[in-house]
């Protein structure tokens, strides 16, 4: 039995509707690309002699020493404070991935990504489905 007009209309609805998220999402994709490629953020040791420059991903993109840390011989002294610098550009950059993404994506979703909840990320993909 072929589809009655309502059906054939709710599908054409649907459809629309699906599209008009397609193109905003693809729209929001690109924005969002250019974005984080740009995103950086810095860190600076408190006592001034390591800077950190972390990316979107979490990367370290560089790293600048002082040459004062030479004056002091304490190398595991060092090493903390260049991993302590990093984590502090990592959770800064964190940051600001959330307050780009938090337009488009569920808080949940972005946390999870962050973490790398593969669990959460795919759950969080099925609800936004189910949803729309």
């Amino acid at each position: 039995m072929p589809p009655t007009r309502d059906e054939v209309e709710a599908l054409r609805e649907t459809a629309e509707r699906l599209r008009g998220q397609v193109e905003r999402a693809t729209g929001a994709f690109y924005k969002i690309t250019q974005e984080f490629g740009r995103l950086e953020a810095t860190a600076v040791s408190a006592d001034r002699l390591v800077t950190a420059i972390v990316g979107a991903d979490g990367r370290l993109r560089r790293l600048i020493l002082d040459p004062a840390i030479y004056h002091s011989p304490d190398a595991d002294d060092l090493a903390r404070t260049i991993e302590e610098t990093i984590e502090v550009a990592a959770q800064g950059v964190q940051e600001r991935v959330k307050e780009i993404l938090q337009e488009y994506v569920p808080e949940e979703m972005i946390d999870a990504h962050l973490n790398r909840d593969a669990d959460r990320i795919i759950g969080g993909f099925a609800d936004l489905i189910r949803e729309s």
